[in-house]
């Protein structure tokens, strides 16, 4: 009896290709320009093929054959659900959806190999290493588009991954050394530095990386994740907590103070010892003025990101969690929520947007209102919001400190999309206004709903207009913008969030809130994805 979870074989199965030569061949008649025909094509065909009998090394020589192919197709379709805001537009699922499938359907070709090697085939066993290596790097392009699109990683993935690697260590073929031409630049590896490249990857806080990231992550990892070693008992000089795993578990790695208390069946512990010191080596190299290029960082790595990054990576893979800055509570509260600075404006101010200054004549029903009731309707500017597409989200806040929140939006609430570093608005239940914050990480749950933390930003925040100064814009528009009060505490200065590109060194701008003033524009203080937090002064 097979330990995995493969699709039935059956006799009706009538794949395109049946040996690798076929296979070649219908390869050549893939449009592999028309990638979105080009998926669906490999989709089909290997969902056909793995139900298709045949010998386990005829199925592995096809497997190895259409790898390429998959490879090219799938990095270009990801480019349709990167990138983009959450939760993903239908479209977008679509083709993630997809993406995700074949990833899964490759890995199950392989799979079907591995089951015939651990049962006795004397062909496939001699192949074992291949085999553990191919499954582990595909388990790891599952998640890794997972994080590339800010879905989570289902804990079906993580399982599937240890129970590989076990697999590699039972065949004895975990270290051995095999080619994947895959690989950008080093086409050395094996099952240990798979499963590394995987484990790193899922250990290195993902959601909160840009795409950017991401990918120089891949980059490094690549390299580094030879670095990793995967023992059975902590090495005897390491001075902080070991970072365990489970091998018959699903959960990514952990620190553990004390690893007996985590009751594990299969544990084993990821030194990372090595990587430590190669990460502490660049920084510092870094920091005397080297270049990234020379360190072998890439040719695109620019300083000070590069370093930060790195550092960042220090962090998640090198030391135990710092305990936070701010002591976090559990909150069972909900919490009101919106973006964009139009919106945020309006439920700050508490009313429409105008033109300061502007005269608005009264309309005759406005001046019966008046003479009736002494005082004129609000009601279509209550409306406002709705016209405008200011809706004002339901969140269910899951915990909450003084400089941050995690919030969850269920699937059946509805809400617009969000972006990292983009500018929200909200309000705790037990809060009596809005605070302004910043989203820091995004996740999207199978189930559709979106969770977010969130980074407040310090001060009271108020709502103004501001418009630019000079002799060529005397007849500017005001926009909408806001202001935050000094925080001492936190070294935080008044502060005007504007919107994005309106900072320039010394710029002065007009900013009205009761009265026009000047402020000239001193320091930008943080850059979100839609707008610019930036210290000024009164002139």
């Amino acid at each position: 009896m097979s330990d995995f979870e493969l699709p039935a074989l059956a006799a009706e199965a009538t794949p395109e290709f049946v040996d690798p030569e076929a296979c070649k061949a219908w390869l050549g008649d893939v449009p592999l320009a028309n990638v979105g025909a080009a998926q669906s094509a490999l989709l089909a065909e290997l969902q056909e093929f793995n139900r298709f009998p045949t010998k386990a090394a005829n199925r592995l020589a096809v497997m190895e054959a259409l790898r390429e192919a998959v490879n090219f197709v799938q990095i270009e379709q990801a480019k349709r659900f990167t990138n983009r805001a959450l939760p993903m537009a239908q479209a977008e699922a679509a083709v993630f959806a997809d993406t995700i499938e074949l990833w899964e359907q490759t890995r199950l070709g392989y799979l079907r190999c591995l089951e015939a090697a651990l049962g006795g085939d004397a062909a496939l066993r001699a192949q074992a290493g291949l085999i553990c290596q191919r499954l582990l790097a595909y388990s790891g392009l599952k998640m890794f588009h997972h994080y590339r699109a800010y879905r989570q990683v289902p804990v079906r993935e993580w399982r599937s991954l240890h129970e590989v690697y076990a697999k590699a260590e039972q065949l004895e073929v975990a270290q051995e050394q095999v080619k994947d031409y895959l690989n950008r630049d080093v086409h050395d590896t094996s099952s240990r530095i798979a499963y590394a490249r995987a484990v790193l990857m899922g250990m290195c806080n993902p959601n909160e990386l840009a795409q950017r990231q991401l990918t120089f992550v891949a980059f490094l990892l690549e390299r580094w994740a030879v670095k990793l070693e995967v023992l059975r008992q902590p090495p005897p000089e390491d001075e902080i907590a070991p970072l365990m795993v489970d091998l018959a578990g699903e959960r990514c790695p952990e620190r553990f103070e004390n690893p007996g208390v985590a009751k594990m069946a299969e544990p084993r512990c990821l030194d990372a010892g090595k990587l430590a010191k190669s990460l502490r080596n660049r920084v510092g190299l870094l920091r005397k003025g080297e270049s990234p290029a020379k360190l072998a960082l890439g040719e695109d790595c620019v300083q000070p990101s590069c370093e930060q990054l790195l550092v960042f990576l220090y962090r998640q893979w090198c030391q135990p969690k710092p305990p936070r800055a701010a002591d976090r509570r559990r909150a069972t509260d909900t919490a009101q929520a919106c973006g964009e600075m139009g919106a945020i404006h309006y439920y700050i101010s508490g009313s429409a947007f105008r033109q300061p200054g502007e005269q608005k004549e009264l309309t005759q029903k406005q001046r019966q209102e008046l003479a009736t009731f002494g005082r004129v309707s609000t009601r279509e500017e209550d409306d406002y919001s709705q016209v405008r597409g200011y809706v004002l989200e339901q969140w269910q806040l899951e915990d909450e400190s003084a400089q941050g929140l995690r919030m969850v939006r269920r699937a059946a609430n509805r809400g617009r999309r969000y972006a990292h570093g983009q500018l929200v608005g909200a309000k705790p239940g037990d809060s009596k206004s809005f605070t302004l914050g910043q989203v820091r990480w995004l996740t999207q749950a199978e189930n559709g709903d979106l969770y977010a933390g969130v980074k407040l930003l310090p001060g009271l925040p108020a709502a103004v207009a501001v418009r630019p100064t000079g002799l060529n814009v005397q007849n500017e528009q005001y926009v909408p913008a806001l202001s935050l009060t000094a925080v001492a505490a936190l070294g935080s200065p008044p502060a005007l969030v504007l919107p994005s590109g309106w900072f320039k060194p010394k710029r002065v701008i007009e900013v009205f809130v009761d009265s026009p003033v000047r402020a000239r524009l001193i320091e930008l203080i943080e850059r979100g994805s839609d707008f610019e937090r930036v210290a000024y002064e009164i002139l």
